[in-house]
């Protein structure tokens, strides 16, 4: 128990220090020329990637192992990204895959100082539940990062499963972008990032993060959108199975 007081310590001054100083490095940075196409976002998603490593590297007890690198794709090779949902802490592992993406944050996050001021700068995309409106922009907006040559990150399920390793199903709508865009999804498998920091849990935990880059796919010619997603969540699920 003390250690995980201890480790609670850190991880609440980490996440105090490094958000309030990687997001305000983010937004000052926006200040400096473009030098390059989308250049602001991107530079702003590198200081956000090393926000998130370094936080997840900070927290004792906290490991990753990464499999799978040879599915990611290349610089400007964009993919929609699709992750299984366990922890608050998924976000963080995903910057270990060190590859520029775009993802959707509820809008409410958006409006929170500092940070939802430099989330838009790195060029993430607000989303209003429950608003039709919202949705349609958030996925015009996708759309329009992915002919840009950036990939787009989702949680299909839309919120963290209730037990980790068990999924919810899968919504349409990141498997809709990609089959509407020509591009391939990227499945990805967590496993792990539930025990770290369990939902509803005040306390971290010791854990190492497994992340499984799977092979990219695309929607089969007859496949409903329905069968598109539950195909993908099904790969996901198996390679979790493996994980175990």
């Amino acid at each position: 128990m003390f250690k995980r007081m201890v480790a609670g310590l850190v991880f609440y001054i980490s996440v105090v220090f490094l958000t309030l100083f990687w997001s305000l490095t983010i937004i000052l940075s926006d200040l400096l020329p473009e030098f390059a196409k989308n250049g602001r976002c991107n530079r702003g998603h590198a200081m956000a990637a090393i926000w998130g490593r370094t936080m997840f590297a900070t927290i004792p007890g906290w490991h990753v192992n990464l499999e799978g690198r040879e599915n990611i794709p290349a610089k400007n090779d964009p993919v929609v990204m699709v992750a299984n949902h366990e922890s608050l802490v998924d976000i963080l592992v995903i910057y270990f895959l060190k590859m520029q993406f775009r993802w959707l944050s509820k809008e409410s996050v958006m409006r929170i100082p500092i940070l939802g001021r430099a989330m838009r700068v790195c060029g993430h995309i607000p989303l209003k539940r429950g608003d039709k409106s919202s949705h349609e922009a958030a996925l015009r907006a996708s759309a329009d990062w992915l002919q840009r040559g950036i990939s787009m990150f989702f949680f299909p399920e839309g919120t963290r499963s209730e037990t980790p390793g068990q999924m919810r199903p899968f919504k349409v709508g990141a498997f809709k972008l990609s089959a509407e865009c020509g591009v391939d999804v990227l499945p990805i498998a967590l496993k792990g990032a539930g025990k770290v920091f369990r939902k509803g849990a005040t306390l971290p935990d010791s854990a190492t993060v497994k992340i499984k880059v799977l092979p990219r796919t695309r929607r089969l010619e007859g496949e409903t959108y329905e069968a598109y997603a539950s195909r993908v969540r099904s790969t996901i699920e198996s390679a979790l199975t493996e994980m175990a």
